[in-house]
Formats: structure tokens, C-alpha cells, sequence
């Protein structure tokens, strides 16, 4: 019959079931392996920091900063559930002295973060992101680093046709040029611009290019591009890059207009896209940030990240998830038995066998038939004596101990 439950999850937020939990798990270890491949270390930080943290260092009028979930606490000091990583590992990057200690310093995170968007599919309230954070080296070589990490990453979770878009904004005295060009640019085109992008005309123009609006593309397509106002180092750093990415064979598009949602972004921007419509099309977005750590306090260190959301990632992935296999069914069904049951059940997790006990005590008939849909390998039958069975081959032996019973299992 139909249960209704006395309480619901808080919308946009949901939960992940078993076997989906394996599912993520797997794409978490790839995640976690791939990144000490490339000698990448994690770091985690807290869920909750200063709203100063994001409001002053990601930007007043990002959506990133108008969609935090904030609050005072009793010492009347405001607090945010973090929205993004990279202001947050900026923070524990400085506070703890990583510039000294390691010059070129490079990290990696899987995380949950909070936004109060509207929730849709592959975008939720609560949602999770594998992201990077490399710091220290100013080379171009970098961003190639990062941009193959990232590919590296997509192609392992066999998610196919994807697509890099890729630009270069300059530095931050280019992109005050270029945010003069384009308020002129769009103040001549005012009213036929959307609603919500009229209101960034004035606080942040840059966030027009971002816009989905279907009033704004034909605009945004005629807008001037920075390209043009990129000096000859940039313009060669970028095509050194290019080159990288053609030689490293992926593909990619350049992309103009391409410029990201936040305010302390510099030099390399990019989004890796899918063209699949099971989803949200952007996977994965990141690009240079080389003057937040001075901004925050810190050194001059140059930086570059990328992160990706776990969600999209994982609708977009074919990667084919192992069955939750059971090593030993164990049957015992009588009290009396259990001291005896129990002992195996623990030197078999010892011996690193995965096991399954079933303490409702069905008859041994639908234990049988219970252990076939649990896609387990030995039934284990413990009464007065002990018989194991090779569901497969059929193959049964009584047992005396737990040795000859680990003796059979090693055999089959």
C-alpha cells in the first residue's frame, strides 16, 4: 500500500539512494585517482564561512553572491553556506601558509555547495562539484595542465561529444577596456535588450555575454570581442596554448564572448559543454584568477581552477557501474547457532570477503532464491553443521571450520 511521509525533503535538494550511492562512488574514486595522477592533493574546507568571503571576492553582483543562502549567527557575525570553492581554498591557502611551504601548489576537491536557484534537472539547491585549484606558476603550460586534467576526467567517465570553449579575457586593465566598450555597445541597443539585462547594463555589463535570454543572442552575437584589445604576450600565450590543445588532440572551439560569471576571473577562461539533451549542457567551467590571492590578503601568486558539477556529470556518464556483488550468503537460522555464525561472518570480513547475513531467517529455499538477486557467489548454510554451496557450479561441501571453508572459497 501507498505511505505517504509525515515529512519531505526541503526542495531542491535530493537524495541519493542505494545503488545509485555506488554509482557515485565510483565516479568519486575515478575522480580522486585521476587527481594524484596528475599529483594533485585535496584539501576540504568548511561548509560555512563569512558572507564577507564570497560578497567582496567573488562580486556584489554575480549570481553567485544574490543566490546564497546567508544568516546571522548569535555573535551576530553573517554567515553563508558556501555557493563556490575557490574563494574558500584561496582563504585556507593563505590562513595556512601554503605559499611558503609549497610554492607551486596544486589541490583538488569533491564538495557540496548551496545556491537558492530555481531547482531543474541536474541543478539542484544542494549540489556537488569536483573542482581544481592550481597555484604558483604563471606559465601558459599551466592552463594546458588544467584543461587536459579536465579532459582526462570527462573522457574516463566515458562521457562523449563534448566540446572546449575557450577564450582569453587579458588582464584586469584589458577587461576595464573592455567593459567601457561594451556598456557603449549595449547602451546603444538598451531597449531591445531583456529585462534582466538591462538591469546589468549599469552593475556588472560583462554578465550580458552570459545571458540566455532569446532577446539577447542576436545582440550578444554583434558584440565587440576582446580579442581586439589583447596585447601581442597575451595573444601569443593564447596561441601557445591553441597549439597545446591540437596537439593533445582535443577539440575545442574559440569562443569570443566567452568570459565567466565572476568577478576575479583573468587571462584563460573556459567551459566544456555536451551537446547530449539529457541535461544542462555545461559540465565543466574554470580559467585563470591571477590576482585573488593578493585581493584576499596573500602574496602575489598567480592561479588557475576549473570545477565541475557531480550531478550533470553523472547523468551525462556511460560508465558502466559494477554490480553490487555479495562474496558469502550465510543461512542460520537457528539461535542457538549464531556464536559460531558470527565468528565466520568475522573472519570472512577479515579475509576481506564481502558477506550478507540474513537475520530475518526465511527458509533456506528463499535464501537461496535471495542470494541469486543479491548476485552472491557461496551460499553458506550453518546449522548443526556447515555446508558451503558455488552458486555458479552447483559445487557443495560440508565444512568443519573455518579454514577448510576458507580453503574452498580460495579454490573456486
Amino acid at each position: 500500500c501507498f505511505v505517504k511521509s509525515k515529512y519531505q525533503k526541503i526542495k531542491g535538494t535530493f537524495d541519493i539512494l542505494p545503488p545509485d550511492t555506488l554509482l557515485w562512488k565510483e565516479v568519486e574514486n575515478i575522480l580522486h585517482n585521476i587527481s594524484q595522477q596528475f599529483s594533485y592533493e585535496e584539501i576540504r574546507t568548511p561548509s560555512v564561512e563569512s558572507i564577507h568571503l564570497f560578497q567582496q571576492n567573488v562580486g556584489y553582483e554575480t549570481d553567485v553572491s544574490k543566490e546564497m543562502f546567508t544568516w546571522k549567527d548569535q555573535s551576530k557575525q553573517q554567515i553563508a553556506l558556501k555557493p563556490e570553492m575557490t574563494a574558500p581554498v584561496v582563504r585556507a591557502y593563505i590562513e595556512n601558509g601554503f605559499f611558503r611551504s609549497n610554492p607551486l601548489c596544486r589541490l583538488y576537491y569533491i564538495d557540496s555547495f548551496f545556491r537558492r536557484e530555481k531547482p531543474q534537472k541536474g541543478r539542484q539547491r544542494q549540489f556537488n562539484q569536483f573542482g581544481i585549484e592550481a597555484f604558483g606558476s604563471a606559465s601558459i603550460e599551466q592552463d594546458v595542465e588544467v584543461i587536459l586534467m579536465a579532459s582526462t576526467c570527462l573522457k574516463a567517465l566515458s562521457i562523449s561529444e563534448t566540446i572546449l570553449h575557450i577564450n582569453n579575457i587579458g588582464s584586469p586593465d584589458t577587461r576595464t577596456r573592455y567593459e567601457q566598450l561594451l556598456t557603449k555597445y549595449f547602451l546603444q541597443n538598451t531597449k531591445a535588450l531583456s529585462n534582466l539585462s538591462q538591469k546589468r547594463l549599469h552593475s556588472n555589463p560583462i554578465r550580458i555575454l552570459d545571458s540566455k535570454e532569446k532577446e539577447d543572442q542576436l545582440i550578444i552575437k554583434n558584440a565587440p570581442i576582446i580579442k581586439e584589445l589583447l596585447t601581442s604576450t597575451e595573444k601569443t600565450d593564447f596561441n601557445i596554448l591553441l597549439s597545446n590543445l591540437d596537439a593533445l588532440n582535443i577539440k575545442y572551439e574559440e569562443s569570443p564572448h566567452l568570459v565567466r560569471g565572476l568577478d576575479y576571473y583573468n587571462g584563460t577562461t573556459f567551459e566544456i559543454t555536451t551537446k547530449s539533451d539529457k541535461s544542462q549542457n555545461a559540465l565543466c567551467g574554470g580559467g585563470r584568477y591571477d590576482f585573488l590571492v593578493e585581493q584576499m590578503g596573500g602574496p602575489s601568486t598567480p592561479a588557475i581552477g576549473f570545477a565541475a558539477g557531480m550531478e550533470r556529470m553523472i547523468i551525462e556518464s556511460n560508465h558502466e557501474m559494477q554490480k553490487n556483488n555479495v562474496d558469502v550468503y550465510i543461512s542460520c537460522n537457528e539461535l542457538k547457532n549464531s556464536t559460531k555464525c558470527f565468528s565466520i561472518m568475522q573472519h570472512l570480513v577479515e579475509n576481506d570477503y564481502k558477506v550478507f547475513f540474513d537475520t530475518n531467517k526465511k527458509s533456506v529455499k528463499n535464501q537461496m532464491k535471495d542470494a541469486i538477486k543479491r548476485n552472491a557467489s557461496f551460499v553458506l548454510v550453518i546449522d548443526k553443521n556447515m555446508t558451503i554451496k558455488n552458486i555458479k557450479s552447483n559445487e557443495k561441501i560440508a565444512v568443519s571450520d573455518f579454514q577448510q571453508l576458507l580453503n574452498f572459497l580460495r579454490t573456486q
